[in-house]
């Protein structure tokens, strides 16, 4: 009977430590991470950083207990991302973004963790960098688009989904605004229709933006879809037909956002939701 109550003791103590080892692991944060850019090139371009706690739960505005760090698909050289910033939005809380220089092509490796927490298990990504992006990179030329204005009747559903627009948006067609000589900040985006739910926040800080700027620069919404008064009348996405100012400007998810120069050159390009300090980030270094 004492070997079994000394072998029961025994067991007892490893399932505690088994046990104990279970809740310290469980206690450490598990990181999961997605990095928000599809068009990226060569040189330095701006990553968004969705990062959560695996689960689902949020890791919202933590910027001084995070590391984040980028890998070639190459070398084991770590590069360290020294700006990442919080930005929150005025919907699903908010991201983080980053800049990140690549010298390679192919696709690279992102990693995220606690730096407090030594048990933490690092969140990883992977992105692919391109030759060349497919829409305007920053300091290539933007196409001199014509976009549409407000039309002679004034009926502005006719050229965007957004529920409430602003006709300062609609005002001034792209390739007049580039040929005035001021800067330009030109939003895609579909408020009705948006897969990610940010084109109509992302049409807000346009027009929130002009009110700041106004007769400073020009600010241009322009709807994804040629039809959509037609689809709203119908109720039936389905029938949406592409701009085709999408495929002058080559990109392939929404919203997005380019803030141009005077000569018109890109100075700064925003794939999914940017804030207003975000673009004002960009747009003060042209306006001065």
């Amino acid at each position: 009977m004492k070997k079994i109550a000394l072998i029961l003791l025994i067991l007892g103590s490893l399932l505690s430590v088994a046990l104990t080892g279970c809740i310290e692991k469980s206690e450490s944060v598990q990181l999961v991470v997605f990095a928000a850019a599809s068009d990226v090139a060569l040189g330095t371009a701006r990553i968004p950083l969705n990062i959560q706690v695996i689960g689902g739960a949020r890791f919202d505005d933590r910027v001084e207990e995070l590391e984040v760090t980028y890998t070639s698909p190459t070398s084991n050289e770590t590069h360290v991302v020294d700006d990442l910033t919080w930005r929150a939005w005025p919907v699903r809380s908010g991201t983080y973004t980053s800049t990140m220089t690549f010298d390679e092509v192919g696709l690279w490796s992102i990693k995220v963790r606690v730096k407090a927490d030594e048990g933490s298990i690092p969140g990883g990504s992977g992105i692919l960098v391109k030759s060349a992006t497919d829409a305007p990179n920053i300091g290539d030329p933007a196409p001199l688009t014509a976009t549409k204005i407000e039309p002679a009747d004034g009926n502005l559903r006719s050229i965007t989904s957004a529920p409430d627009p602003d006709p300062d948006l609609y005002s001034i067609s792209f390739d007049e605004a580039v040929a005035s000589g001021n800067p330009t900040v030109i939003t895609f985006s579909t408020p009705a229709y948006c897969q990610s739910a940010t084109c109509g926040p992302q049409t807000e800080v346009l027009s929130a933006l002009d009110d700041t700027y106004n007769g400073q620069a020009s600010f241009i919404h322009v709807e994804i879809f040629d039809n959509p008064e037609e689809m709203l009348a119908a109720g039936d996405p389905s029938l949406g037909i592409e701009s085709p100012i999408i495929h002058e400007w080559e990109f392939h998810t929404e919203p997005w956002t380019f803030v141009v120069d005077g000569d018109g050159i890109v100075v700064g390009r925003f794939e999914s939701f940017a804030t207003q300090n975000e673009i004002e980030e960009y747009l003060a270094t042209i306006l001065r």
